[in-house]
Order: structure tokens, then C-alpha cells, then sequence
């Protein structure tokens, strides 16, 4: 006789929310950096662009 092991229902969906209440939580405390880095990525490119575009002496 075999017995099957029941899951316990609605563990998919407890996982799930702890899942994007994670993400959400570590977007939401790490906008700061993601705008400072966004930030220094534009200087960068920006200083890129002017070194191409400078004149070669």
C-alpha cells in the first residue's frame, strides 16, 4: 500500500510573497545607490565622449 504525501496548499503562493516582499524591500532601500551609481555611469560615459571627440594633439 503505498501513501501519498500531501503538500501542504498555498506554500507557492507564501513563497512567492516573501519572494517579491524581498525584492521590493531591497529596491526600495537601495534607490539611493542605484541613483548615485546611475549618476556616476553618465559622468563616465560623458568624460568617454569628450576624450574621443578631443583633438589629438
Amino acid at each position: 500500500m503505498t501513501t501519498r504525501l500531501r503538500r501542504p496548499r498555498g506554500q507557492s503562493l507564501v513563497e512567492y510573497a516573501v519572494v517579491t516582499a524581498a525584492l521590493m524591500g531591497f529596491t526600495v532601500m537601495g534607490w539611493p545607490f542605484l541613483v548615485q551609481l546611475l549618476n556616476a555611469l553618465q559622468k563616465y560615459f560623458g568624460s568617454i565622449y569628450y576624450v574621443i571627440q578631443s583633438p589629438i594633439p
